[in-house]
């Protein structure tokens, strides 16, 4: 995963693709309130992304591999130390 992830167009598709998807298959079937939405809700900012988000910052070598439990430190706010690293890879 870190060699498809390192290419920026390839990360946006990984990381947001999923949350798309469930998106428009919600709100297509049109049952707003549903558990699947709330599981989702929970599932994609706090497992799915930062283990997305540690793959690219791994790849572009802005951490270390140890740095894997700080993905989920202040809630997920440890990213945002990296967000032009990870949106832009600068």
């Amino acid at each position: 995963m870190k060699n498809y992830v390192k290419n920026v167009w390839m990360y946006h598709l990984i990381a947001d693709g999923p949350a798309l998807i469930f998106i428009w298959f919600w709100v297509e079937a049109g049952t707003p309130g549903s558990i699947s939405f709330i599981l989702f809700a929970f599932i994609y900012p706090f497992l799915y992304r930062p283990v997305v988000d540690y793959y690219r910052l791994l790849a572009l070598e802005a951490i270390e591999k140890k740095d894997f439990p700080k993905m989920w430190k202040w809630a997920g706010f440890y990213r945002f130390k990296w967000y032009s690293k990870l949106m832009f890879g600068v």
